[in-house]
């Protein structure tokens, strides 16, 4: 096990061009279980390469438990890497692909069985030893894969999308299972994901990239509930957080037909034009006829059982977190339907505001 830092580190492809990763500066405690996420073309997966060895770095340098691994090959840095694809060998067995690493370095052929059987039991392929990787499923040839990579006992776990080639279903068992043997292992882990769901779900702390840039890094609560600038904001939470261009009042924060109250201190930050940020759950529906609430028009609902969201118009607010530009409700008894007319309320105290031109949240 091990701790990692990331100190002022920058990836750039080519010259000229904005730098995949730039100036990341990021603790990973030992033991710990961090996931990078953000998405497409972030810097998120060149982040884990780097620390693996796969990728160079232009700027800056990596520590393995306090020593400097920046210039070191990837067999030095005593990490084991999980990829998105499962890489297996079609002609070896599990134990074989379980064992490659480890009789790649000399190790003795009952030490390799031992390992082997060891993880095999950890991860449930005690009977599946003899198969080739045909003859498996998504999800036992992931397990294999991650099994190769536990028997080298590293001292990090660096994964790049594990699960994104699995079923929605499987996703779901595999990474309770994932999360789970971690923390049997106790080996610290990079993981990286596009998922948030995934990122909210698995990690004790997420590191949310935007650009090559890292926004922000905290447990998977705090980032939910306490974002430090509108795009993580929008992009932490399924569905995302209303954010509604607009302009501040001598009331308050004007949203259509209503002004939400602010806090003095806030309006002490802001000027004029800002992003007000209200998610699904905290717009709540009202039927009563002495309200003052937010009237919106719902053009879809999505029905999810247990719950429901009512994608809803309004002439002058747009929200600028999802493509379609409705404003998202919740709804717990799903009750409303297609072309109704409805009102809701905001609760002051869930309005999240962010400086306009910067993003930055004012508190």
């Amino acid at each position: 096990m091990a701790s990692v830092s990331f100190e002022n580190v920058t990836r750039t492809y080519q010259k000229g061009n904005p730098p995949a990763v730039d100036q990341l500066n990021l603790d990973i405690a030992d033991g710990e279980f961090l996931v990078l996420v953000g998405p497409s073309g972030c810097g998120k997966s060149t982040s884990l390469r780097m620390l693996a060895g796969l990728e160079p770095t232009d700027a800056g340098r990596i520590l393995i438990n306090g020593t400097d691994a920046t210039g070191l090959s990837p067999i030095g840095r005593d990490i084991a890497m999980v990829f998105q694809n499962y890489a297996l060998y079609p002609n070896m067995t599990v134990a074989q692909n379980m064992g490659f690493a480890l009789r790649n370095l000399g190790m003795a052929k009952s030490d390799v069985q031992a390992k082997v059987a060891e993880a095999a039991e950890m991860l449930e392929l005690t009977p599946l030893l003899g198969r080739k990787p045909a003859q498996l499923s998504g999800g036992q040839r992931q397990r294999v894969a991650m099994g190769r990579a536990i028997v080298r006992d590293p001292a990090v776990f660096c994964m790049d999308e594990p699960l994104s080639n699995l079923d929605a279903k499987l996703r779901v068992s595999t990474r309770a299972q994932v999360s789970a043997l971690q923390k049997r292992l106790g080996t610290t882990t990079v993981y990286v994901t596009h998922d948030q769901v995934e990122a909210m779900t698995m990690g004790d702390r997420v590191a949310v990239l935007k650009s090559g840039t890292l926004q922000q890094v905290a447990p998977p609560k705090e980032l939910y509930n306490d974002p430090a600038n509108a795009f993580v904001a929008g992009f932490i939470g399924s569905p995302a957080m209303n954010l509604f261009d607009t302009t501040l009042t001598e009331q308050g924060v004007a949203l259509g037909n209503i002004t939400v109250p602010i806090t003095p201190q806030q309006r002490a930050q802001a000027n004029g034009q800002v992003l007000a940020g209200v998610r699904p759950e905290h717009l709540r529906i009202t039927e009563s006829a002495q309200s003052t609430g937010l009237e919106l028009k719902v053009s879809h609902v999505e029905e999810l059982g247990h719950e429901a969201y009512a994608y809803c118009e309004h002439p002058t607010l747009h929200n600028t977190s999802n493509n379609f530009g409705n404003v998202i409700v919740f709804d717990p008894h799903s009750s409303v339907h297609e072309g109704q007319t409805i009102r809701v309320e905001v609760d002051p105290m869930h309005l999240y505001l962010f400086d306009a031109t910067t993003g930055k949240r004012i508190r």
